[in-house]
């Protein structure tokens, strides 16, 4: 989740907290808009500190990627892809003449 979202919801439920405590205790205009934003103002510093702590101790670690074993990995496995593809073409052809003289005995067969 992206910080700006999290802010975003934390904001939102504050604010909402906020008009149900306001609605409970408050007793006029004044004192729910009070309520109502002090209440979302402290959901709103809570979500940016929380976003600043979890920010400052994480540890965003870099992955290590070895592009010349993956690229030895993808051309062994098209090798073997073009290998059984001629294996494929090879046998289709074959049936294709066995399924043509099939047909042609058949056709001699009912004359």
């Amino acid at each position: 989740m992206r910080e700006s979202n999290f802010i975003a919801f934390w904001v939102v439920s504050g604010f909402f907290i906020g008009l149900l405590s306001a609605f409970s205790g408050a007793e006029g205009p004044l004192g729910i808009l009070s309520i109502v934003l002090s209440v979302t103002l402290f959901f709103y510093l809570l979500a940016h500190v929380s976003v600043a702590l979890f920010v400052r101790f994480m540890e965003f670690g870099k992955v290590h990627f070895e592009k010349e074993e993956y690229d030895r990995r993808l051309d062994y496995f098209y090798n073997q892809l073009l290998q059984r593809e001629k294996e494929v073409d090879a046998n289709y052809a074959y049936i294709s003449k066995d399924d043509a003289l099939v047909q042609g005995a058949k056709k001699d067969g009912e004359r």
